[in-house]
């Protein structure tokens, strides 16, 4: 379909300039009327406008032939035609255009020039190749419902190209009348999108902009070229040249790149251009500034992961991949219902996970080698779980509502935890164009036309979009004020959908606008996206991730900043702001975001100090290499050419959801645990329960003297599992009922606040309440023999008196030793004798940096156990040390296995059965000397326990 050409006078937005439509001669003149513009329906969809050639007269005839056209009109036509032809000399002569603007790089022979009459034409060609249209003017044509194909003219337009063109194309010929389609095909009209130049000063006096300002201003214009012609005839540059093809204007400005793939992913950028009827939004295409900011973002994602301290908030530059994804995502879908009346949300869904999907699966498959070589048994158990909640992008869920194992805290994090954002993003790219479309469908139920439907469905959808993001960041504040927890909070959509919305506010907000910006407006711009971006590396420098005050709405404030920055680089593309993002290397990590992200976390998981004997520097070096090695082969040989379909795939609809069952299956498979290994976390997890709710695996024994002996265990999860293992069913059989008094995550010490493997672990409740509870079961039970196993809580650091500290620290060592006496003191109550149990050395964490936590070094244990001995000999009466470390970490190393038995769970904290075994053989004999004389000396000892 082919559009009308007027000329350039002045006149009032979305009202046609009356008079200034120059008809071909062939055009009838009953069909030259449209409402007082000089359109028809046919005329928009039929019949191109050309210009007068040079020398020709200019075309009269309308003015006489239509007697529908005002005398006003067929005055100001005689006076045109009366006018001298001033400026035909296109190569410098007296009425050329000499003004800056006027013939910016264009050769010689194809400069425009001015014919004095508002009009202008291209002398090096016969067909007058590349007229323009004032987009904005065209908004008269189309403020009626009367086109009856907009796909075509944003298909001429280039408004989209790669992926988004071949899915309005198929639309657009699906829709067409055939014999519309057949005369839109034997149109060989060319149509580019190129930015306008202002010619003059009296044009620059109407813009407001310098004579010499070469930035587009009100958008881009179309090129047309060709004359009208009969159908069926073909112009003999076509016979000669072929279809031509849209073609970038290579003195082009600002960020539009025609022919740039377009997926509309947050990793690429799509080339979201404006619809014809918006005259001041700037097409927005692949941007290098963009790329910088993702490349920022994923650099302090894993500049958080590795542990550096230099960079506590690293991982907030996952809102900044929101706030951009919402903002892409958005002005794609607004600009597709703007121009084709619909949004293909089955095409939408298809790009995404062309997009997206085959990274995914091939950084599964790296996971399932992992698990299969590489993991703890411990670690298998919930990978498996995590790998499908992975693929079923509901990662973030699993996380937040699993309630997780208080025994996976001693595990490895999950290879696939940082998967959460993907699937956060996933549920945006459901949900958010679904309310789109029904916004924009609902707008026009209860809109008679067009241009006002389209402008009440932006505004909807922008109040949806500023509404939901405050709604988000208030849940979040009403859950921190309920005392939920805070992963909660940072994993659930629900409340971190806010950098979204916040990012699609954006997207509406530049689409809606119809006014363009000052030339102040824009400096104020520019420096407002400088200090954001400050702003934005200070808070990831500064705030650390457990701060409360990014859950009581510092997500929403990290968003704006986002914002801001986004803005200022779209709106001010040679900005300060937009100048440094531009920066190499910056756009080409950028786009490799999406790799980075994927790989980066599995990979510091695999590469350790201990499997390469680096650490520091050298490790982080390893590891970025690596990461960035598999990175780099993924972009080209599976993403890229996937996403450009390069590689295309037999019958996809059985090939693709063959090769994701595939890969489920194949994960499914490495993920089988071994039965043969130690415990788990759930099964340390059951027998927690069990000891909550039953008696010890143990039957009641009579020893000689007639009476059972017992004995109270008490202590954290290190002595839930010695009693809940061999150890106990051993001193069964010889006479010594061993009850639990333990309870998960609390030891002696009462502090608020503790630090296990780099993350802040709360003591569960009642941690502080131990003397009462270890009270009153020495009351229940009497038992002859109290001992008391505690250690994996006391070498971490721990907040004490509004100061972190830790074991070795005098002001903590003292502290300890109160709180051990205490224990003493209670235990021995009623008559039993104490006996301390030393604590086992931990298997060494290593932290993403390559540093060992320090609660799992063995200097911190050896201190406790020298502690406890001191202690020990205060209370020398009634209390002894056993040395249970001598057992199970022979030399004071950790010993996972000894003499082939495993002694030690996977976790590397807790005791297997097997360790219970040992330690039972080894420890038995002492404590059943220990028990005996107290019941040897009367018949009026301890009395049993009540039934």
């Amino acid at each position: 379909m082919l559009l009308p050409v007027r000329e350039r006078t002045r006149h009032r937005p979305c009202q046609a300039p009356s008079g200034s439509i120059r008809w071909p001669a062939a055009t009838p003149a009953h069909l030259r009327h449209r409402k007082g513009t000089g359109l028809s329906r046919r005329d928009t969809d039929t019949y191109p406008l050309a210009r007068p050639r040079p020398g020709q007269p200019e075309d009269g005839h309308a003015a006489e032939r239509n007697p529908r056209r005002p005398a006003r009109d067929r005055r100001r036509a005689a006076d045109r035609r009366a006018e001298p032809d001033s400026g035909t000399d296109a190569a410098g002569g007296p009425g050329a255009a000499t003004g800056p603007g006027a013939d910016i790089d264009r050769p010689a022979a194809g400069r425009r020039a001015d014919t004095g009459s508002g009009t202008e034409y291209d002398e090096a060609t016969d067909h007058l190749d590349g007229l323009y249209l004032d987009r904005s003017r065209l908004d008269a044509a189309y403020q009626d419902d009367a086109y009856p194909d907009p796909e075509g003219r944003l298909r001429r337009a280039g408004a989209y190209s790669g992926d988004e063109t071949e899915h309005i194309e198929r639309r657009a010929a699906a829709s067409r009348d055939p014999r519309e389609a057949a005369r839109d095909a034997d149109d060989h009209t060319r149509v580019i999108a190129r930015p306008r130049v202002p010619a003059r000063a009296g044009r620059a006096a109407r813009t407001g902009s310098p004579a010499g300002d070469r930035s587009p201003r009100g958008g881009h214009e179309l090129v047309g070229s060709g004359p009208p012609r009969p159908h069926g005839a073909e112009p003999a540059e076509a016979r000669r040249a072929g279809s031509r093809q849209p073609v970038a204007d290579p003195h082009a400005t600002g960020p539009l790149e025609t022919g740039q793939p377009d997926d509309g992913s947050p990793e690429t950028g799509p080339l979201e251009t404006g619809p014809l009827t918006a005259p001041v939004l700037a097409p927005l295409g692949h941007s290098p500034a963009l790329d910088g900011l993702r490349a920022l973002a994923v650099l302090g994602v894993m500049a958080y992961h590795a542990g550096l301290s230099w960079m506590p908030g690293g991982l907030l530059g996952v809102d900044a991949f929101f706030v951009l994804s919402g903002f892409l995502i958005t002005g794609l879908l607004v600009a597709e219902y703007r121009t084709t009346r619909r949004i293909d949300l089955k095409s939408f869904w298809i790009r995404r996970t062309r997009r997206l999907m085959p990274a995914l699966l091939t950084m599964m498959l790296g996971v399932a080698a992992y698990a299969r070589f590489v993991a703890q048994p411990s670690e298998v158990e919930t990978l498996r779980v995590d790998a499908l909640s992975t693929l079923g992008y509901v990662a973030n869920w699993r996380f937040a509502l699993s309630d997780q194992s208080y025994f996976d805290h001693f595990s490895a994090p999950s290879p696939l935890l940082h998967t959460w954002s993907l699937a956060v993003e996933e549920q945006f790219y459901v949900l958010w164009p679904l309310a789109v479309y029904l916004l924009m469908w609902h707008s026009g139920r209860t809109t008679a036309r067009w241009r006002n439907q389209r402008h009440k469905a932006q505004t909807l959808i922008l109040t949806v979009a500023v509404l939901g993001a405050e709604a988000s960041a208030l849940l979040g504040l009403l859950l921190v004020v309920l005392g939920a927890d805070a992963s909660r909070i940072y994993y659930g959509t629900d409340t971190r959908a806010q950098a979204l919305l916040a990012g699609a506010a954006l997207a509406v907000w530049r689409i809606q606008r119809r006014t363009p910006l000052t030339e102040r407006t824009k400096k104020g711009l520019s420096v407002a996206g400088c200090l954001a971006g400050v702003a934005m590396l200070t808070v990831w420098a500064t705030v650390d991730g457990e701060s409360r005050v990014l859950y009581s709405g510092g997500f929403l404030g990290v968003a704006v900043i986002v914002m801001l920055l986004i803005a200022s680089i779209v709106e001010v593309p040679r900005g300060p702001a937009a100048r440094v993002l531009s920066l190499p290397p910056l756009p080409t990590i950028g786009r490799v975001s999406y790799g980075l992200y994927l790989w980066h976390w599995p990979v510091f998981l695999t590469v350790t100090a201990a499997r390469t004997g680096l650490s520091g520097a050298a490790l982080l070096g390893v590891r970025v290499a690596v990461t960035a090695a598999i990175t780099i082969a993924s972009f080209h040989l599976v993403e890229n050419p996937i996403r450009r379909r390069k590689i295309r795939f037999p019958m996809p609809r059985v090939t693709v959801p063959a090769s994701i069952c595939a890969v489920v299956a194949l994960v499914m498979v490495a993920t089988i645990a071994d039965p043969s290994a130690g415990r788990g976390a759930a099964d340390l997890e059951q027998l927690a329960a069990r000891a909550a709710t039953a008696a010890p695996p143990t039957a009641r024994a009579e020893p000689v003297t007639g009476r059972p002996l017992r004995a109270v265990l008490a202590g954290d999860s290190l002595a839930l599992t010695l009693g809940f293992s061999e150890f106990s069913t051993s001193a069964a059989r010889e006479g010594l009922e061993i009850h639990d008094g333990s309870q998960l995550g609390c030891g002696v010490t009462r502090s608020p606040r503790r630090l296990l493997m780099g993350e802040v672990n709360l003591p569960p409740p009642g941690c502080d309440q131990w003397p009462t509870r270890l009270s009153r079961k020495v009351d229940e039970l009497r038992p002859d023999l109290a001992m008391l196993l505690v250690g994996r809580w006391e070498v971490t650091d721990q907040d004490l008196e509004g100061r972190r500290t830790h074991i070795g620290d005098p002001a903590f060592d003292a502290y300890l030793g109160r709180e051990l006496d205490l224990a003493i003191t209670t235990l021995s109550a009623r008559g039993a004798k104490v006996v301390l149990l030393t604590a086992p050395m931990f298997e060494e964490g290593e932290a993403a940096d390559g540093s060992i936590y320090p609660e799992t070094r063995a200097d911190r244990v050896i201190q406790f156990n020298k502690l406890l001995r001191q202690t020990a000999a205060r209370h020398s009466a009634v209390t002894t040390v056993i040395d249970l470390a001598a057992v199970l970490s022979p030399g004071n190393e950790y010993r996972g296995e000894i003499d082939g038995v495993r002694v030690r769970d996977d976790d590397g904290v807790h005791i297997s059965n097997g360790g219970g075994a040992r330690a039972g053989q080894m420890v038995l004999p002492e404590l059943l000397k220990l028990a005996r004389p107290a019941t040897a000396r009367g018949a009026d000892g301890p009395a049993p326990a009540p039934e």
